[in-house]
């Protein structure tokens, strides 16, 4: 598939993929009672209408330094012959990088001051997962530059990696209510929608937890991964640290 065809993979990924969990959370919610869904929504939303567009020009900066930089280092692309074995390489690879920027995001104080504004949504959707400071994504990618040169990245895996991860992302942002046994079968794999509430809670010692955004086997490797057995009492947002 085509870089371009990828791009519009994903984007189609995006949308169709919200649109499908809105529904399905005004169908099924987790947590009942919501009201005034389309009021909450539309905040996040315009977030992301102009995050999408602060983010489509940076990216024609970075897509610029990495077309320069290939034919004068291949990264971990080097190491495959195989095109397709070098594409899961550099996805699984890049997505090990999400997770330490994430959490850098909620390590570094400075970091922190951006990313808590995407944590301060207290009726978590699946908008939420649209929703993250202008300033945290430019950081984002510029300090995510050297990890993409390292892997040998380049527009066509990034759009892989967007077609794969943007409908997890949101799934796991989102109100809806999965039966038990297919989240915990999800959470082998992907960060589920359970396991990111509770990276959402207000509880500090919660919310430094499940970071993965593809993949949960970076959380289960480095000893982030927490659950939570029931969600009773349970509050999004943060409780301020600085």
């Amino acid at each position: 598939m085509s870089e371009s065809a990828l791009n519009q993979a994903a984007t189609f990924a995006a949308i169709a993929s919200g649109g499908l969990l809105w529904i399905l959370e005004g169908a099924m919610p987790f947590f009942k009672g919501r009201r005034n869904r389309l009021r909450h929504a539309i905040p996040n939303l315009a977030v992301a209408a102009f995050n999408a567009a602060l983010s489509a020009t940076l990216l024609i900066g970075s897509l610029g330094v990495l077309a320069w930089v290939r034919p004068h280092w291949q990264g971990l692309r080097g190491l495959f012959e195989n095109d397709l074995l070098a594409s899961i390489a550099l996805v699984v690879g890049y997505d090990f990088w999400m997770y330490l920027w994430h959490r850098l995001n909620h390590q570094v104080p400075f970091f922190w001051r951006f990313h808590r504004f995407h944590h301060q949504d207290e009726a978590m959707d699946v908008t939420t997962g649209f929703r993250f400071h202008p300033i945290e994504l430019a950081l984002s990618e510029l300090l995510r530059l050297p990890a993409l040169m390292l892997l040998g990245m380049g527009a066509t895996e990034l759009a892989l990696y967007n077609l794969l991860a943007f409908p997890v992302i949101l799934l796991h942002h989102s109100n809806v209510a999965l039966p038990e046994r297919l989240d915990k079968a999800l959470a082998i794999a992907i960060p589920s929608p359970n396991l990111h509430r509770v990276h959402h809670s207000a509880k500090r010692e919660e919310t430094d937890s499940n970071y993965g955004s593809l993949l949960s086997i970076w959380d289960r490797m480095f000893g982030s991964l927490r659950r939570r057995d029931d969600f009773v009492d349970f509050r999004f947002g943060v409780d301020e640290r600085l």
